[in-house]
């Protein structure tokens, strides 16, 4: 009997959806409900998501044009609440979709000529310090010089936060949850402290209900024309904390420095990957004849410093890895120039070799948490050996070879 030759199926691809600025809001919400940390529209290509620090297409939406991208532009522009035109090709906008399920800090310009936009969702679940995805403090919680066990991390959080005055910065790179661990802090405060909370923010992410505080919000280029501005007139309003988003120019740190040494807890944040980076990155904001003096005033004012990377893990998510500096005597008076009034920079080796001594207040070296994580089973150690600080002593740790 002849067989006859098998007649192959064909299955019809699903067509594509649509994508415009009438169905923006579905398809935003859609988005981010993936899990996605930044959202790309781009002409030629679908929608790009970012998923744990990797970009990739979403093929079951059609092909964006150059017309579509304007479109989409213009809706998020008309119905934006702030909007921000750098220059003429390059514009910031925060955007509520008319679902309200999603917010977006939003980014657009120009690539070859053609229109772009990258949205970032912003959470809107105000978070406390559990759901910050801090590595857990019941991995091989390190040991201090003296083989005592050091205090955990949300140990030092809460030690700032007991201060009445001084300057808390939170740092590290761009997407790496600062504001969301500034966020924490703030709902820290407000269930448990009777202050009145000022926060100056560009834009506002996270809408805050007053509890045991009362929390004033104020956004750049809505309520205030900048961060500087808003601070200065924040201390005729007889804050208690003070939020400032973040500390971009001279102008604003002093206003933060001349509020912190008058009786105000400051809050901010800055785009370094460590604490002792991020003291150095402070000074040198200033002209060299005023550097002894803002270190002067930093060991003065500065409590802590928390920097913090979001670190690929070997299961395809993203870790938390938070260094923690919290402020002692002996860190203060390394800090504090010597009366000869010499400059160097030994001093900032000196505060990161103290990260590792028995701070009641839980601090801890970024490069030991790495490790912590790599012993733990949770981030590959070349991977965790490019996020270091020193990655060129990564190999010396434990004889590693």
């Amino acid at each position: 009997m002849t067989q006859l030759p098998s007649v192959p199926v064909l299955t019809r691809q699903p067509t594509p959806r649509p994508v415009g600025p009438d169905n923006i809001a579905q398809v935003l919400d859609d988005l981010t409900a993936l899990g996605s940390s930044d959202i790309q529209f781009k002409t030629g290509q679908p929608p790009l998501i970012n998923l744990n620090g990797a970009w990739q297409p979403q093929s079951q939406y059609a092909l964006l044009t150059g017309q579509t991208v304007e479109q989409i532009h213009q809706k998020i522009c008309k119905d934006s609440r702030s909007l921000k035109i750098s220059d003429q090709q390059t514009w910031d906008a925060d955007y509520r979709t008319s679902t309200a399920i999603s917010n977006f800090r939003v980014s657009g310009g120009k690539e070859l000529g053609r229109p772009y936009l990258v949205l970032r969702p912003l959470p809107r679940e105000i978070p406390s310090f559990d759901k910050l995805r801090l590595l857990d403090d019941e991995i091989g919680v390190p040991k201090s010089k003296d083989g005592s066990s050091k205090a955990h991390l949300t140990d030092g959080f809460q030690y700032v936060l007991r201060q009445k005055r001084g300057l808390i910065l939170v740092t590290g790179p761009t997407g790496s949850g600062k504001s969301t661990t500034l966020a924490s802090f703030v709902n820290y405060l407000n269930q448990h402290r009777p202050y009145n909370i000022i926060t100056i923010e560009d834009p506002v992410e996270f809408v805050f209900r007053s509890y045991q505080s009362h929390i004033l919000q104020r956004e750049v280029g809505v309520d205030t024309d900048s961060f500087s501005t808003a601070l200065r007139a924040s201390l005729r309003q007889k804050p208690d904390v003070i939020l400032v988003g973040e500390m971009r120019d001279a102008e604003t740190i002093n206003a933060a420095f001349r509020a912190a040494a008058t009786g105000h807890l400051v809050m901010s944040t800055l785009h370094n990957n460590e604490a002792a980076q991020t003291i150095e990155r402070i000074i040198n904001e200033f002209p060299a004849d005023q550097q002894l003096r803002v270190r002067h005033q930093l060991s003065e004012v500065l409590v802590g410093i928390f920097a913090q990377q979001l670190v690929p893990t070997l299961t395809g998510g993203r870790q938390m890895i938070l260094e923690s500096m919290v402020l002692t005597n002996s860190m203060r008076n390394v800090l504090r120039p010597n009366a000869d009034k010499k400059g160097g920079d030994g001093y900032l080796q000196a505060l990161r070799d103290k990260l590792t001594e028995n701070n009641p207040h839980g601090s801890r070296s970024m490069d030991n948490e790495l490790r912590r994580a790599v012993d733990a089973g949770l981030i590959a150690d070349e991977v965790a050996q490019e996020y270091a600080i020193s990655p060129e002593r990564w190999n010396e740790h434990e004889g590693r070879a």
